[in-house]
């Protein structure tokens, strides 16, 4: 399979695609554009993306071809030994996992816009890329030089992310004899000697840790904004990362760019490396479910900040405050109350990326992490902190680049194992099932000789119970908790906040709830074009609380 990518206008985003296949001894070929990328359990359906597709022989002769479903084109081949598909792909949002064109760069996830013929995706290919005589290729895939790529089959093809532009700045280092390399695209002053000596401080650790790297070879690409942003995607030899503003990175989101660098490079052996069974191999035609999101999205998010803080990156404060906000996000949660980790983790499929029905189900991330740092606790407590979690994860790993793989029992024994402890409480009731997280939370942070404390929000809104955000001059309803005085009061997401005691509020909800504090509280809002006055329910013991850890 032979790619040939190139364009014309990059202010109007489109990305020229020309596929050319050898179809010799075969009737038709399958061409299946992925319906998802892996990082992002959901269908990303980027088929929506491609514009004028079309199959010519090698004498330019149309070819007949057929769309199976939303992203399959079955191509009759019969007549031709060789074919050439031709399409346009639209590029014009920028996150981690996306593919983007403008004037600056030209940035391609091959799992967004290249095909794999479904019938055999061991096959190799070669991509040629048309570019200015002034832009590098900037990839974890071999270069063949010409501004040719080579990947050995689909799955290293989608799995490898790519750069190319004429200003991107990169440097490279050496970590335990292997190379790890540094690209950042976008308008950024690198601050390199603060960021290789944290950088070279928590690679080293992981390294360790595993007792091995799996690969020769490690790329991190950064995606730098001059807006707010904030995502990551891991990949087997690179991850790309995704951060903005601008003029934060190195100041206010130093501590942001860490941590996510972090559990992306963690990613390389969880979920990369070690896979549930249920995603082994990946098929990228359709959703791949599984209910094991708590260990390769939780234990990630656990380990990223966790190593931070073991490797000395991160201060004791600075890790404290990375737990205070799980903490928050838990139990600012009621979909805790209703749905378990592992269905959650099922349904990302559903609506895992989406804030959804109130109340509905949790985040795989938060409660994931709690219940990893939940059972890292109980391996060091029950073997007087010889062993903890960190065993459990290379016990797993294969100590190459070999894709092990897991299910929920194989898991369960294999802490079972390295900690002599059973871990079917822990299972039962807070994994697979609905029980509040408080107790073993508090065991937990017994074993690392930390404590916290809750206490009420300034936010008068939170005591209420209410979550709100400010858009386009109004200001509406995120979120209610559930028996809260909101809640008591009839608030509902969604309704948009006009006064508080006939009074205007603009993006100053707070100011004028902490002024009528000791009154009687009315909010006048809108719902479904009608307006109605609500009288505020007193506070209750219902509240968006604030956490604090100390030692």
């Amino acid at each position: 399979m032979k790619y040939v990518v190139s364009y014309k206008d990059s202010d109007r985003h489109f990305i020229d695609f020309k596929l050319i296949v050898d179809a010799k001894g075969l009737s038709n070929i399958n061409l299946q554009l992925p319906s998802w990328r892996p990082g992002r359990y959901e269908l990303g359906n980027f088929a929506k993306n491609i514009k004028d597709f079309n199959v010519v022989d090698s004498d330019n002769k149309k070819v007949r071809f057929s769309k199976k479903t939303k992203d399959l084109w079955e191509v009759e081949c019969q007549n031709t030994d060789q074919f050439i598909v031709s399409y346009s792909y639209y590029a014009s949002e920028l996150n981690a996992g996306s593919t983007y064109l403008d004037k600056y760069q030209l940035y391609v996830n091959p799992v967004n816009c290249m095909f794999y013929n479904s019938q055999d995706l061991d096959l190799e290919y070669e991509i040629e890329f048309k570019l200015p005589s002034d832009y590098k290729i900037h990839t974890s895939l071999e270069n063949l030089g010409n501004n040719t790529l080579k990947a050995s089959d689909f799955d290293q093809l989608a799995d490898s992310p790519i750069i190319a532009s004429n200003s991107a700045q990169q440097r490279s280092l050496t970590i335990n004899n292997i190379n790890f390399s540094f690209c950042f695209q976008g308008e950024v002053k690198v601050n390199w000697e603060k960021m290789l000596k944290d950088f070279t401080s928590f690679i080293k650790y992981q390294i360790n840790l595993f007792g091995s790297f799996p690969h020769k070879s490690f790329l991190f690409l950064f995606q730098i904004t001059p807006y707010s942003s904030y995502h990551g995607v891991e990949h087997h030899h690179s991850t790309v990362i995704l951060l903005g503003p601008t003029y934060d990175v190195f100041e206010k989101l130093y501590k942001e760019l860490l941590g996510v660098s972090s559990h992306e490079l963690y990613h390389v052996w969880n979920v990369k490396g070690i896979r549930p069974s249920d995603m082994l191999p990946y098929d990228f035609s359709k959703e791949n479910f599984t209910h094991m999101g708590y260990v390769f999205e939780g234990v990630t998010t656990y380990m990223g900040d966790r190593i931070l803080f073991e490797s000395g990156v991160f201060s004791t404060d600075q890790y404290f405050n990375e737990l205070e906000k799980l903490f928050q996000r838990h139990f600012h949660s009621d979909g805790r109350n209703h749905y378990s980790v592992s269905e959650s983790s099922w349904d990302t499929w559903l609506d895992g990326y989406v804030q959804g029905v109130p109340g509905r189900k949790v985040s795989i991330y938060v409660e994931g992490a709690l219940i990893a740092m939940i059972c890292d606790a109980k391996i060091r407590k029950a073997t007087g902190h010889k062993k903890s979690l960190h065993d459990v994860m290379k016990a797993l790993y294969s100590g190459s680049n070999e894709i092990t793989s897991y299910d929920m029992n194989s898991y369960k024994n294999t802490l079972e194992t390295v900690s002599g402890e059973s871990f079917t409480s822990i299972f039962d009731k807070i994994i697979y099932g609905k029980e509040d997280f408080k107790d073993f939370l508090e065991e937990a942070l017994k074993v690392f000789g930390w404590k916290f404390s809750v206490f009420k929000s300034e936010n008068i809104s939170w005591q209420l119970g209410l979550k709100t955000y400010f858009k386009n001059g109004h200001l509406k309803v995120l979120n209610v908790l559930d028996k809260s005085a909101a809640y008591n009061s009839l608030v509902v997401k969604e309704d948009e906040i006009l006064a508080v005691n006939d009074f205007r509020i603009d993006n100053n909800l707070d100011h004028w709830l902490n002024y009528f504090e000791n009154d009687q509280i009315v909010l006048k809002v809108s719902r479904n074009g009608k307006i109605l006055n609500l009288n505020m329910n007193s506070r209750n013991d219902h509240q968006y609380f604030k956490y604090k850890f100390f030692e």
